[in-house]
């Protein structure tokens, strides 16, 4: 709840509603504050008592100074010191994959098989070769795989999918169903594969097309910067006779720009269903260097840097760039404006980390390195860990795949409209929206599942004999389970009932808001998963499939009203 209030001059004047804004999230919504103690009662009339509104610390501050009024002098020492909006990245799923890793080269995973596949050129990541043992594991008969929750560009969605559904569930037959065999007698009878190709809407290729231009400039640019690693005689600063080495590094190999395959694992028994759907909890394995970068070992370049070292090929003075020492600072300095100028990110290096460059005398010695980026499935002993091993060159995540009955077009017009979002919808971010009609503040995550593509079977046919149908299938964030109202606090009622007065304020309508379309989890998706049991609840707005384009106010009325009474919230969600 906001709990204080902006002390006003009593000869100050009336806040008027004005243009004038504070600093905002992502979504635009006008009340953001990085923490409660940002939000505040504020009289309108200084003399009126209960003439009171609400509003951020960021956006009264502006007003009081352009009107003169600076009385309160800790609140507008507070409001300059409020951290400003940013997106929160969620748990970096590179980092998720490398535990899960360590713990199958532990032995803690010891289900395995090889499913049968549609034979790949030995060049891609799926090729039987690629997995050393104990991969590849049974699909589907743990639940240890990490969930993605992490956004995937557009132009970075698998063109083709080649989907494993040994129980035919992509025809929707309840026929088909076969709880009681496991994965693997069913893939030694049968695992039937169908290729299907990923399908975007206009607005979708045309946002894929300007991500991929804007990676493919990025990556040109990024080949013709000089990268160093400076290695620095000592701790201290001064003069020395001993020289500064600066590494000279080979380009970095180029990021992904596309993605040509993935494989997709069904389970058998559906984790949802609905009036137009089945939802499947399914198994999505994509190239490991979607999520894991190359990276360059700084100890094996300082042992390669010294033995070239003895040999120096070139001693000069330090030039104004070779200066510095390698002195490890926070990310964000509290050091002066100067201060923060001066330091630098270095490329992706193990660890990655930021350095500041105070002043350096001395020689300088600038040699080539003869160390080698590391690709995601590459070790060199200096990693480290507990059941470091071998690894295969693809990644096995968890998300669900929405997958609807023959002639319905829920399923088509929602994939639109996932490409169709703004941005914000999919971001988390830090700090607390007002949301009128509501008037607590309320966590600012995000509005709906990530998107992981919409896809299209090339052959219609099933093979079964029946009539010719398979499912197209579409690729969300698995979010949770559906909300029980009464089961809710106030505090957790009033973040649903944001999600959908949010989607409004954006220009949408759901028109299929109830219950079972918020789902609910345990802990956030910027949390660390070993955190989330003991962090409080996250929620998303999902089925889209009717969604549009909001056009009448008298229809988001009836919307909101819906949701206040869903949620119980009339006394605190009234008309304004």
């Amino acid at each position: 709840m906001i709990f204080r209030l902006w002390p006003r001059d009593p000869k100050g004047l009336a806040i008027k509603p004005s243009p004038l804004r504070g600093k905002e999230a992502g979504n635009g919504i006008d009340l953001w504050g990085a923490t409660l103690y940002d939000f505040y009662h504020v009289r309108r009339l200084p003399n009126v008592q209960n003439f009171i509104t609400n509003s951020s610390g960021s956006r009264l501050a502006k007003w009081m100074r352009q009107n003169g009024e600076l009385i309160a002098q800790d609140e507008l020492f507070w409001a300059d010191k409020e951290e400003d909006p940013k997106e929160i990245p969620v748990a970096d799923i590179g980092e998720l994959i490398t535990c899960y890793d360590t713990r199958v080269n532990l032995g803690t995973l010891d289900q395995y098989s090889s499913p049968a596949a549609p034979l790949p050129t030995i060049n891609s990541p799926f090729h039987p070769d690629h997995y050393p043992s104990p991969h590849p594991f049974i699909p589907c008969t743990h639940d240890d795989n990490p969930t993605l929750q992490q956004r995937i560009p557009l132009h970075l969605l698998p063109q083709k999918l080649y989907v494993h559904d040994p129980w035919n569930k992509l025809s929707i037959d309840e026929g088909d169903t076969d709880y009681q065999t496991p994965w693997l007698s069913k893939v030694a009878k049968r695992d039937i594969v169908r290729t299907y190709s990923l399908s975007l809407s206009p607005e979708g290729k045309e946002k894929a097309l300007k991500e991929q231009k804007l990676v493919e400039i990025a990556e040109e640019e990024a080949t013709k910067e000089e990268s160093l690693l400076h290695i620095f005689p000592s701790d201290k600063e001064g003069p020395t006779e001993d020289p500064l080495i600066a590494v000279i590094l080979p380009p970095r190999p180029r990021k992904r720009t596309q993605v040509e395959e993935a494989h997709l694992y069904l389970s058998s028994r559906a984790m949802g269903t609905g009036n137009h759907s089945v939802v499947h909890s399914v198994e999505w394995e994509l190239p490991r260097d979607v999520f894991i970068e190359t990276r360059m070992c700084r100890a094996c370049v300082e042992l390669d840097a010294l033995d070239e070292s003895k040999e120096p090929s070139a001693l000069g003075s330090a030039s104004r760039e070779d200066k510095g020492k390698g002195e490890e600072v926070p990310e964000e300095s509290d050091g002066d404006e100067e201060e923060e100028e001066e330091e630098e990110e270095l490329f992706t290096i193990e660890p990655p980390r930021v350095v500041r460059m105070p002043s350096y005398t001395g020689p300088c010695l600038r040699i080539y390195t003869n160390v080698k980026w590391r690709g995601p499935t590459e070790a060199c002993g200096h990693g480290g860990g507990l059941g470091s091993g071998a690894v295969p060159r693809t990644a096995t995540l968890r998300v669900v795949a929405k997958l609807s009955i023959e002639h319905d077009l829920h399923l088509a017009r929602e994939a639109s409209n996932y490409q169709s979002f703004p941005d914000h919808f999919f971001q988390h971010w830090n700090g607390y929206n007002v949301m009128p009609p509501l008037h607590d503040p309320v966590p600012v995550g995000a509005l709906c599942p990530q998107f992981y593509g919409y896809y299209t079977p090339d052959d219609p046919s099933d093979g079964t004999g029946r009539p010719d149908y398979l499912s197209p299938i579409l690729l969300l964030e698995y979010c949770g389970q559906e909300i029980n109202p009464d089961e809710l606090c106030l505090d957790d009622r009033q973040e649903c009932a944001s999600l959908v007065f949010r989607f409004h304020h954006a220009g949408w309508l759901h028109e299929s808001f109830a219950a079972r379309n918020i789902l609910w989890q345990q802990g956030k998706p910027t949390e660390w998963p070993i955190l989330r049991p003991h962090s409080s609840k996250s929620f998303r707005l999902i089925d889209f499939g009717r969604s549009k384009k909001l056009d009448k106010a008298i229809t988001r009325a009836n919307e909101e009203e819906t949701a206040s009474r869903l949620l119980h919230l009339f006394h605190h969600a009234g008309m304004q």
